[in-house]
């Protein structure tokens, strides 16, 4: 057995299945070097340390995961990269949402619950797998008159497990359904009519890297070590506890928070619980079966290199990149948009993306050219191969004669809160907080400086009204609005339409009339096209190297106006925005107006490379 790693938690143990090489891997960074034998500590300390962090972590990616589709590349980017200062904003939210679901249990089942959000002062279980002591520590832990009940908080809302369904003879069926008492369980738990499609269903449900999946994984780990343990006399069900996606706030504050509980009783509640206790057991025998591997790979540490393990998301490897370290950092085969779909070869055989590297593909140029099927990559091949930027001139030039003057230049910035804080807000709404608008008179007409307008939020009170009421003022019907990656705009103007009906057939009229400026390089069909009577076509309009396989506007800006950039401003990212956001009421007199003015200047710079970009392309057309 290994001498230096004899105590398993739910993170450990995760982490050692997703990766053969994250043991050994693991004692050589907790020890310092290979031939270290000292063993741990013999308190929890490390242990509990990992699992605060872990779960720190997998809060955020869970909300990453809720509001993927809001975001431009240039957000996810900086969601993928989150900051500890992004992580200790969002914790707040995070540590309420899970004593209201703590909250929530009591009321339904009329038991204390154990809970904190902290592993520390959590209920802990422990049971002996061989050599190896496996530990479960519990964000809650009910006990009632003829039961146990085990409560897992995840940062996800009902939506996922609302929307799953299977098709039985063109019928669909939700797997999930709420029992008379509010709640979620499949409806196998429910006694409901099953078909042959609910078993196929949950088979793939089943799965350690699926979204829902990796939940439920979570909670047989709890359950594998709660009844190895042998320390409970009644029977043990298994929740998890998770944000109602249907819930909406009301507005109505008490002690200045606002007042969730008082819809305790409501059928929509903020929180809402789904029974997993049938699932979970269906996954034992598989992950008993993960348990002999874990054990083996305990037994026999091998650090050799393995498959690569996932590149991003929550199960990414703490040891990504000594794994990944062969692996340029520039022009590799993940550069190719859409690698993975995998890349098909002369026989018809697909390989993906980790298949090339194991076969010596390491870079983008060392992939066959015959098995690159996608236009776009053939077209990233060439720019590669030649050095010399793919630019489709006549199309660029096409659309950029179709945009009608003055345009105005619009960015958001937004707060995506898990639990609502205003009125009509659900969870992981983005609730706007900012914006900047550069008004371009005519083709290159617009001062930094005088065409800038902004508002900005400085502090936590609900603005939105005032905002979008400066926003439309501002935003006439003779142009055009521009963004980048508009989804994110339109969708914030959708909804402060619905908040403000006052102002709902102006801003269906600039959301009917934005435009996105991302679609002059990437290529696409954007819906203004139809109306300006330009054709579809498929590939790039524009591509150059240093884009690596990415349109945000960080990538594509240095390529055209390399003097204007976001390393010398003091708030360079979304992350940074969101934190200066989220700490304006905690700020000294003398920090806040600094705070404030980088904030505005990193919106206005995210404007005016719009306004830049464009001046750049007329340029080269």
């Amino acid at each position: 057995m290994s001498q230096n790693i004899s105590k398993i938690s739910k993170t450990r143990f995760i982490k050692g299945i997703n990766c053969p090489r994250f043991f050994p891997l693991f004692e050589i960074y907790k020890l310092g070097s290979k031939d270290a034998t000292v063993s741990f500590t013999d308190d929890l300390s490390d242990l509990l340390t990992e699992e605060n962090e872990f779960k720190k972590q997998s809060l955020f990616e869970d909300m990453f995961n809720e509001t993927v589709d809001e975001f431009d590349e240039v957000s996810i980017e900086d969601l993928v990269n989150v900051s500890d200062p992004k992580l200790e904003v969002m914790m707040p939210y995070f540590k309420k949402m899970e004593a209201l679901a703590a909250t929530y249990a009591e009321h339904k089942f009329k038991a204390k619950v154990i809970a904190d959000s902290d592993t520390r002062n959590q209920k802990r279980f422990e049971t002996k797998v061989g050599e190896y002591t496996f530990y479960s520590f519990l964000d809650g832990f009910q006990e009632t008159n003829k039961d146990y009940r085990v409560i897992e908080s995840k940062a996800t809302t009902t939506k996922k497990f609302k929307e799953l369904t299977y098709t039985e003879d063109k019928v669909k069926y939700p797997f999930f359904e709420r029992s008379p008492e509010g709640i979620y369980m499949t409806r196998e738990a429910l006694g409901l009519e099953i078909t042959p499609k609910y078993f196929e269903k949950k088979d793939k449900l089943l799965n350690r890297l699926g979204d829902i999946g990796s939940y439920l994984y979570d909670l047989t780990y709890q359950r594998y070590v709660i009844e190895q343990s042998q320390s409970l006399d009644k029977p043990t069900k298994y929740f998890l506890a998770v944000l109602n996606h249907e819930y909406i706030f009301d507005g109505v504050y008490k002690n200045n928070e606002p007042d969730y509980l008082k819809d305790i009783d409501k059928e929509n509640f903020l929180i809402a619980l789904i029974d997993v206790t049938d699932l979970t057991e269906s996954f034992l025998e598989r992950f008993k079966m993960d348990v002999d591997e874990v054990i083996h790979r305990l037994d026999h540490m091998q650090i050799q290199p393995f498959p690569l393990c996932p590149r991003k998301g929550k199960h990414k490897c703490m040891f990504h990149e000594i794994c990944y370290k062969d692996i340029p950092k520039k022009n590799s085969p993940f550069t190719y948009i859409g690698n993975h779909n995998g890349f098909k070869d002369e026989t018809g055989e697909k390989h993906s993306t980790e298949d090339l590297i194991k076969m010596g593909y390491k870079y983008a140029l060392d992939v066959p050219y015959e098995w690159l099927s996608r236009e776009k990559n053939q077209i990233q091949y060439e720019v590669l191969h030649t050095k010399t930027p793919y630019i489709d001139k006549p199309r660029i030039k096409e659309i950029l004669d179709k945009l009608k003057y003055p345009l105005y230049h619009l960015d958001f910035e937004s707060f995506g809160s898990p639990l609502p804080r205003f009125k009509g807000e659900k969870a992981y709404d983005q609730s706007v907080f900012q914006f900047n608008l550069h008004i371009e008179h005519a083709p290159g007409v617009s001062d930094k400086d005088k065409d800038s307008y902004v508002y900005l939020a400085t502090d936590h009170t609900d603005q939105r009204y005032a905002l979008t009421k400066y926003l439309c003022e501002l935003i006439k019907d003779d142009g055009l609005v521009i963004a980048w990656n508009d989804a994110f705009e339109k969708t914030r103007m959708k909804e402060l339409a619905k908040f403000f009906p006052e102002f709902s057939e102006k801003l269906m009229r600039i959301v009917d009339n934005t435009f996105d400026l991302w679609y002059v390089f990437k290529g696409g069909h954007h819906k203004l096209y139809d109306k300006w009577g330009i054709e579809k076509k498929d590939g790039f309009n524009y591509y150059h190297e240093d884009l690596q396989g990415s349109f945000s506007i960080k990538k594509v800006l240095p390529i055209f106006v390399p003097n204007l950039s976001y390393s010398n401003l003091e708030v360079s990212n979304g992350n940074d925005a969101v934190v200066v956001y989220a700490n304006f009421p905690l700020m000294k007199k003398d920090e806040f107006p600094r705070m404030r003015d980088a904030l505005i200047e990193y919106c206005k710079q995210d404007t005016w490379a719009m306004v830049e970009l464009l001046k750049a392309l007329r340029l080269i057309v």
